[in-house]
């Protein structure tokens, strides 16, 4: 009995040392003095490099040899991310293969971090809005994106085509918004305007002709081979 006692005795020793020593541990982590847990963000961040090839496609005329070194390419950009996961470049890169594979849900998911590593990166949020828009046709979120990028870049014309397409093409619900995110786009992306003014032309040339000549008006000033052009495609611009 007495030996039994003496072994109760040194088993709850050693666990509420345990207990102290994993307190102590968890304070540490949290002090951010150890790491010695995963946390939340440590297991998105697995998640987020978990490569899964089923979900590539082979970009088209690419050789299936350069596509499997291409594959090979991105467990080597995987391995340069774990070695610096606070490389907002190396979250981009590994991103931008994982697009290029076909794989726009991991490449969104890869920016996505690489944005939040580097929030002013005009380039990320509009390849982000790209995503978004043609790929995973979720309006909202390429919206979001485009105009993060033009907050960065005012005057980044991708910016303003991509959501110019959006408005224009593919959300119906923002179709009325297009003319006045062009005149944004004049007011801040000065070197094209003619541009702007060539597109509001042929987006009411049909619907609008009164404005569409307004906009004529401007083109001529701005570009008059463009306008030239203008009145060859629309003869009734000009009648």
């Amino acid at each position: 009995m007495v030996e039994f006692h003496k072994r109760t005795k040194i088993i709850l020793g050693i666990a509420s040392g345990a207990v102290v020593v994993l307190g102590l541990l968890v304070y540490f982590q949290s002090q951010g003095i150890l790491k010695v847990f995963p946390n939340a963000e440590d297991r998105r961040q697995r998640l987020l490099l978990d490569i899964d090839e089923s979900k590539f496609a082979k970009p088209e005329g690419l050789p299936d040899e350069t596509f499997t070194q291409e594959i090979q390419k991105l467990y080597e950009l995987k391995t340069r991310v774990e070695n610096n996961r606070s490389d907002a470049d190396a979250w981009f890169d590994f991103g931008y293969q994982m697009d290029f594979l076909n794989d726009h849900e991991g490449g969104v998911a890869a920016w996505e971090k690489a944005l939040e590593l580097q929030p002013g990166n005009f380039v990320t949020a509009f390849n982000l809005g790209d995503r978004y828009q043609y790929f995973l046709k979720d309006y909202q979120k390429s919206e979001m994106y485009y105009n993060k990028s033009l907050a960065i870049k005012p005057d980044f014309t991708s910016a303003y085509e991509g959501l110019g397409d959006l408005y224009r093409f593919n959300w119906k619900e923002k179709h009325d918004e297009f003319e006045s995110l062009m005149i944004r786009a004049i007011n801040n992306d000065l070197a094209n305007r003619a541009k702007y003014y060539v597109t509001l032309v042929e987006y009411f040339v049909q619907t609008d002709l009164g404005r569409a000549r307004g906009y004529y008006i401007e083109v001529k000033q701005l570009d008059p081979e463009g306008a030239r052009q203008l009145a060859e495609d629309y003869p009734e611009l000009v009648q």
